[in-house]
């Protein structure tokens, strides 16, 4: 027998574990029936945060969080599936199995029978229970399904009748540009009101593979204000072709389109774009200028995203974490933190007017939609400790006022909701996926195993990667990582040979379990996959081997640098279930609902009692 830290570590943390374990279901759920149900996931809004907001009365709409936990069912604590990751739990929320069941056991992962290297994203695969989505169609019941994760249309079963899906990425990136007057041009179309001639820049886009390959977007300055001082105080921007142009003052936000096709569009599509000067200089004319990125909304079927795109307009991306990073570390850099909050809160109100609209115009008993915004927001800002990279004083003060403005943005959506249902027939069931805790490292896991001897890199084209021949790989996500062989008989080209697969394993256990900062283990627990039972996590896609990391450190997958360093993201999750602070919330109200208060209830319970209110059982 081979004794090591790892195993030890093993033998005491399963004990603290099942002492920590959720206790057994509770019952007395409020019987309903319902004409409509809405379930909207809010993600990363853990328990403690949104019963933070609640108490605070943070929540101030009537309609909103706080009228939801007076009037309705509020459950103090939903305790998630185990590794506390969006497509993980977002997988319990719609089937009411846990990942042994979903097989998603990750938001990456690998599948037995593909080359060691290959991975998959948890939000586009199959799951191997039938859905909410799958089982209502059988009962007649038709669905809409907004941004769900893994509702992606990529499959008959990740999909329900009609539903906008998450989208691919932007067809071009975000950036911030310096316009220097000298380089400008002018115009003759805006005329300045106090003698400043206008400057104009003409800006090309490229589109990468899109047709038309890039565009040139027109960009100027002028004085627009008749009060007899000369000076540049507003800003316009077009499309090039484009007859009119759109205004905007310092610090305020413009919208701009057009029409490309991309290598995945089957036909041109209407793309958008927001911009934001983020500082005019009024004596020169010179502009710092925030281009954001170009989206589209995708939908299903085509005529249902072309209806809900006319209404909508096209997608306006998600808050720009990147450029956020930059201005934690250089606030002379990138985009600031009122900038990217009010990305969020656009992006709450456009996908609220979605479920509106659908409300208002579509036949469907049951939506399912999905709001990031707290999980973007806490990934990029939590911070809340010294020992986070980024801090400061000042730095925590802006981060804490900024979550406040996403609760009230969330607060604000929960209430928009519910005023698009009949509260005498319909329901609205908020709910949400894990919380987020803040954390000060990175583990970069495949260094370490590297070092180890487990890993093989090799060079690609400047970039070093896991070699198709390596011992090992990994999918990794947030606090959790899954390690896998690369085996002989169940991996194509796999090296290993299962009568060293325990050494193997054990070495590798030993390796992460030797990983500390300042004397502090980083892993709080090392599981096989049998082990993993307990967890609801003992499916053929777990890693042979599966590392759950102590809050506070959060797993990489780089393979360059010191093994534990610095993080630049500030908050994750992905942590053991058995932390109150990975739990969610569920909020119901409406269709006779009555007032119910329960401390905690199993995640797998959700989606059995969203089916019970619709008329039918899921399982």
């Amino acid at each position: 027998m081979i004794r090591s830290r790892a195993l030890t570590l093993l033998a005491v943390l399963a004990l603290a574990v099942l002492a920590a374990a959720p206790s057994c279901r509770e019952e007395g759920l409020p019987p309903a029936h319902a004409e409509r149900v809405v379930m909207v996931s809010y993600d990363g809004l853990g328990a403690d945060l949104a019963w933070q907001w609640i108490d605070s009365d943070l929540a101030a709409e009537p309609d909103g969080l706080a009228g939801l936990a007076a009037q309705g069912l509020a459950v103090r604590r939903l305790r998630m599936s185990s590794p506390t990751l969006t497509s993980v739990n977002h997988a319990t929320l719609a089937t009411g199995r846990p990942p042994s069941a979903t097989g998603v056991v990750s938001n990456t992962f690998h599948r037995p029978g593909t080359p060691v290297t290959e991975t998959v994203a948890g939000y586009s695969v199959s799951y191997e229970v039938p859905a909410l989505w799958t089982v209502a169609a059988r009962q007649g019941v038709r669905v809409a399904t907004l941004m769900w994760p893994s509702a992606d249309a990529g499959a008959v079963d990740r999909m329900g009748d009609l539903g906008v899906v998450w989208s691919r990425g932007p067809l071009a990136p975000s950036e911030v540009l310096d316009l220097d007057p000298g380089l400008a041009g002018t115009t003759g179309e805006l005329i300045s009101k106090d003698g400043v001639a206008p400057l104009r820049w003409v800006l090309e886009l490229p589109l990468g593979k899109a047709e038309p390959a890039a565009v040139a977007l027109e960009v100027a300055t002028y004085d627009g204000t008749p009060d007899a001082v000369p000076r540049s105080d507003t800003v316009a921007a077009r499309v090039e072709g484009d007859g009119s142009w759109r205004l905007a003052g310092e610090r305020e936000w413009l919208q701009l389109e057009l029409e490309a096709r991309s290598a995945r569009d089957e036909r041109p599509r209407r793309y958008g774009l927001w911009v934001k000067p983020l500082f005019l200089d009024r004596s020169t004319g010179g502009l710092r200028l925030y281009r954001g990125a170009a989206w589209r909304l995708t939908g299903y079927p085509d005529d249902f995203e072309d209806r809900i795109t006319e209404v909508v307009g096209p997608f306006p991306g998600l808050p720009d974490q990147r450029l956020l990073a930059d201005w934690w570390l250089d606030m002379s850099t990138g985009i600031d933190l009122d900038t990217f909050v009010e990305q969020a809160e656009r992006l709450d109100r456009y996908l609220d007017r979605i479920a509106e609209w659908v409300l208002a115009n579509e036949d469907v008993r049951l939506v399912m939609a999905y709001h990031p915004t707290p999980d973007e927001y806490q990934h990029s800002s939590l911070l809340l400790a010294p020992d986070q990279w980024a801090y400061s004083p000042g730095a925590a003060l802006a981060a804490r006022e900024g979550l406040k403005r996403i609760g009230r943005s969330v607060d604000r959506s929960v209430a928009a909701l519910w005023g698009a249902l009949d509260p005498g027939r319909d329901a609205l069931v908020v709910v949400s996926d894990h919380g987020l805790v803040p954390i000060h490292s990175e583990v970069r896991l495949l260094v370490a195993l590297e070092q180890a001897g487990l890993v093989e890199v090799v060079d690609d084209g400047g970039e070093r990667r896991v070699a198709p021949t390596s011992p090992m790989a990994a999918g990794i996500s947030g606090g959790c990582a899954h390690l896998y062989l690369n085996l002989e008989g169940r991996e194509p080209g796999g090296v290993v040979r299962r009568a060293e697969a325990g050494e193997l394993l054990a070495r590798a256990a030993r390796a992460v379990a030797d990983l500390e900062l300042d004397g502090r283990p980083v892993a709080e627990r090392i599981l096989t996959r049998a082990e993993a039972a307990e967890l609801g996590l003992d499916h053929p896609n777990s890693g042979d081997l599966i590392v759950f990391l102590r809050p506070g450190f959060g797993a990489s997958s780089r393979l360059d640098g010191e093994t534990v360093a610095p993080s630049a993201v500030y908050a994750t999750h992905g942590y053991l279930a058995s932390h109150d602070a990975m739990c969610g919330v569920l909020l119901a109200r409406g269709a006779g609902i009555p007032r119910t208060e329960q401390s905690e209830l199993p995640a797998t319970e959700v989606a059995p009692l969203v089916a019970r209110w619709l008329g039918f059982e899921l399982h």
